[in-house]
């Protein structure tokens, strides 16, 4: 175990000890929403990756710029370290000098950590004074939440999600405007998008599911999905996951 995990609080700690790969990466629509916040924002360097897990941030990153991830289990880290520039330690504590730091990404990590205000508390300190931050959670202010609840009050953990990962772990019942509330006090907000609107419109309940699949359900999701996509309101709050683009002031 790493010095990062003993001295880091009990949801870290599970975190810092996970072997699996799958469980430490970000998906797909996460990826793509960081190459389009690189490419709309076009955040000066160096860059930070938080939580990198097994470093599927890190290519998009060191091909646009000097790139440093940031991850609390040794074994991931060994992993990323094969694509990129990679410390071992907790986000909360994060062995950077203030403001050295351009820009910072952090996808689907806060929903697995003891208080995300401390790692925002962090990013806030190791960027310079007017850079970015682009975070992304799994958001349950949609109708999954609803079956999140469910499921954790059968289990009495914090530990269902839509993937099936993390077995045995941690997973808040985190929403975006809980996320911004837990950044507001070191951070400026500059916009909000959601991110997967179908897996928040069926929950993954079966019926939802089946109901989505069939014709006509399909005729009606590729009608509404791309204007929940193109939403910048109240909707976007309310994606499968929320991007957060945030800027130190």
């Amino acid at each position: 175990m790493s010095d990062a995990a003993r001295e880091a609080g009990p949801v870290a700690a599970h975190y810092a000890t996970r072997t699996d790969a799958d469980s430490q990466t970000a998906p797909d629509e996460v990826r793509r929403g960081l190459t389009r916040f690189l490419a709309e924002f076009s955040p000066a360097g160096p860059l930070l990756d938080v939580g990198s897990g097994v470093g599927g941030n890190l290519p998009v990153l060191t091909a646009y710029g000097a790139t440093v991830g940031c991850e609390i289990a040794l074994a991931a880290a060994r992993q990323a370290a094969q694509v990129g520039r990679v410390v071992v330690a907790d986000g909360a504590r994060l062995p950077l000098a203030t403001g050295s730091i351009g820009a910072a990404v952090c996808t689907e990590v806060l929903e697995h950590v003891d208080e995300p205000a401390a790692v925002f508390a962090e990013i806030a300190r190791v960027l310079r004074p007017g850079g970015l931050a682009y975070v992304t959670t799994p958001n349950y202010a949609n109708t999954a939440g609803l079956h999140k609840w469910l499921a954790d009050r059968r289990s009495g953990r914090h530990d269902w999600n839509p993937w099936g990962a993390h077995h045995g772990g941690y997973e808040a019942f985190m929403t975006g405007r809980r996320l911004w509330q837990a950044a507001a006090p070191h951070l400026e907000l500059v916009r909000v998008r959601g991110l997967d609107y179908g897996q928040a419109l069926t929950g993954r309940f079966a019926v939802t599911d089946r109901i989505a699949v069939s014709r006509p359900g399909q005729a009606v999701v590729r009608r509404l999905l791309p204007r929940l996509y193109a939403s910048t309101g109240v909707l976007a709050w309310h994606g499968m996951h929320v991007e957060l683009v945030l800027r130190r002031p």
